[in-house]
């Protein structure tokens, strides 16, 4: 196809788009695809398919698959971090920050359930995938680890407050919350109602109500 002097068109990105546009585009089109598929069965040609761009124009972005991820673990960190600040670290008690962690779930999956159901992708691959995890180690550093900070940090504090009990293993806790964290991750592909119940329940467990004390 040509332009209007007659000659050819380079093919790439959308014309009349902003860079910026299409970068925003590009990570939300792998977040979505790597959700679904996985790293391993999504390709960067399925990438750029799913933003509008053709594969050449995707190499104006990233020059890697695992560069990619890399990226889009980082914005959707980004985007974890904003709402823990928002809705966990004000809360002044252990149980108070674990049932604003789950509300953190809770807002992420109504604003794009794909936000959520990446996380449980990158904590596969980032255990299984060396390709992944080195990756994100050298995109990321100190901030990969961001999720296993803030967990130590909640059983800390909750320790030091007198929230959790003090012969409590603090490792095996943060452990606990890590695996159900992971599990809610996991669960994020189902549709809103039934994952919206599933935080409802463990917004239960957490506050204490889910089980029926026995009379007497």
């Amino acid at each position: 196809m040509a332009d209007g002097t007659g000659r050819p068109r380079r093919r790439g990105r959308p014309a009349g788009r902003r860079s910026e546009d299409t970068r925003a585009d590009v990570l939300a089109a792998a977040r979505a695809q790597f959700s679904a598929a996985g790293y391993e069965r999504t390709s960067l040609a399925d990438i750029a398919r799913a933003a509008g761009i053709t594969s050449r124009a995707l190499y104006h972005y990233v020059d890697s698959k695992p560069e990619l991820f890399a990226e889009v673990t980082a914005s959707v960190l980004d985007r974890l971090g904003e709402e823990v600040l928002r809705r966990v670290l004000p809360e002044a008690n252990t149980r108070a920050r674990l049932r604003a962690l789950i509300e953190v779930f809770r807002a992420l999956h109504r604003e794009d359930p794909t936000l959520v159901a990446f996380f449980g992708v990158v904590v596969l691959e980032a255990r299984w995938n060396p390709d992944v995890r080195a990756g994100l180690g050298e995109r990321l550093g100190d901030d990969a680890g961001v999720t296993a900070v803030l967990n130590r940090s909640i059983v800390a504090v909750g320790l030091e407050g007198g929230d959790i009990a003090p012969d409590v293993d603090p490792a095996g806790a943060v452990a606990l919350i890590e695996a159900v964290g992971a599990g809610i991750t996991l669960l994020a592909g189902a549709d809103g109602a039934a994952y919206e119940a599933t935080l409802d329940v463990l917004d239960r467990l957490v506050a204490g109500t889910l089980f029926v004390v026995p009379p007497g």
